[in-house]
């Protein structure tokens, strides 16, 4: 039997009627770009309101109202960058084109913080009567009282505005995995019988991993292994940035973990969390470790695990 390679193949490679049409987005790069450029221009409509949100429940509306047009335009440039990525992540322009945006970004949080902190700098009621005072506040309301939770954690107008101006940097940690994750891995193919076939990240989540081939899968998974030994060392180091980088703004914002800080958006208390664990650990596990020793006696496994 003659042996047979599958190739992995590039973006131009693949079947237009099997690729996103991000015309619906943006007909093309050009007109991406001179969104982006404008968008830049126009943080203008919202940050002329900085300063004044003390004046009255109008003039909050007009400010809430002007970014959340802005940022409804600042999704579409940012989902069409993020495609684009998905598409090639190796790609130099694509790559740039996401640094553009993560740029802009940056400048946006920057010149926008000060909502936030001059809401929350208003007198105890203020923003209740301001949503009994302009009815179209309403749709807010939900918005308003969030941040108003947040209210002990918020730090000075000066610092979270730094903060915000180097959301580019504090997002970097993830940028690298998924930068390493997607364009620079490069595994060993593998075979099926007399078949050839590529692997990458990709392929081993979404085709091998789920394979019914057991023998399929153990080379896959050996494959995938091997490459991201060799970047162990280089995707710890980036974790723990990471991990870093939550303790010290946990710590400046006056949460008692770095849990606490990530549940508080989500409205879940630390003990809501560790009973999920702990239900899982305690009333799961021992159903899914039966399920897993049933599995390896009928399919006649040498080992039972997740892999195989």
């Amino acid at each position: 039997m003659q042996k047979t390679v599958e190739k992995r193949l590039t973006r131009s490679e693949v079947p237009v009627e099997n690729t996103w049409n991000l015309k619906d987005l943006f007909a093309s790069d050009d007109l991406w770009e001179a969104e982006l450029k404008s968008i830049e221009t126009d943080i203008s409509s919202v940050s002329q309101f900085k300063g004044k949100l003390h004046t009255g429940a109008k003039v909050l509306l007009k400010c809430l109202y002007a970014e959340e047009q802005l940022h409804i335009r600042v999704v579409r440039v940012a989902t069409y960058a993020s495609l684009k990525s998905s598409e090639d992540g190796s790609n130099p322009v694509n790559q740039g084109n996401s640094s553009l945006v993560a740029g802009m970004l940056a400048k946006l949080g920057a010149a926008l913080s000060f909502i936030e902190t001059e809401i929350l700098s208003l007198s105890e009621g203020t923003v209740e009567r301001y949503l009994q005072e302009e009815a179209e506040l309403e749709v807010y309301k939900n918005k308003l009282n969030d941040l108003l939770e947040k209210k002990k954690y918020i730090l000075s107008p000066e610092v979270e505005e730094l903060l915000a101006s180097l959301s580019e940097i504090h997002n970097s940690p993830y940028t690298i995995y998924q930068l390493g994750k997607s364009s620079d891995m490069q595994f060993d193919s593998i075979h099926e019988g007399d078949n050839e076939l590529p692997m990458s990240f990709a392929l081993y989540e979404d085709r091998y991993e789920l394979s019914t081939n057991t023998e399929v899968r153990r080379k896959a998974y050996d494959s995938f292994i091997k490459t991201l030994e060799q970047y162990k060392n280089t995707f710890a180091a980036t974790y723990a940035t990471e991990v870093k980088k939550q303790v010290a703004i946990s710590r400046a914002r006056n949460y008692s973990s770095v849990t606490e800080m990530l549940l508080h958006p989500q409205k879940v208390t630390e003990e809501m969390y560790n009973n999920q664990l702990d239900i899982i650990q305690t009333e799961l596990a021992p159903h899914m470790q039966r399920f897993a020793n049933l599995k390896k006696r009928e399919l006649g496994l040498e080992k039972c695990c997740s892999v195989i």
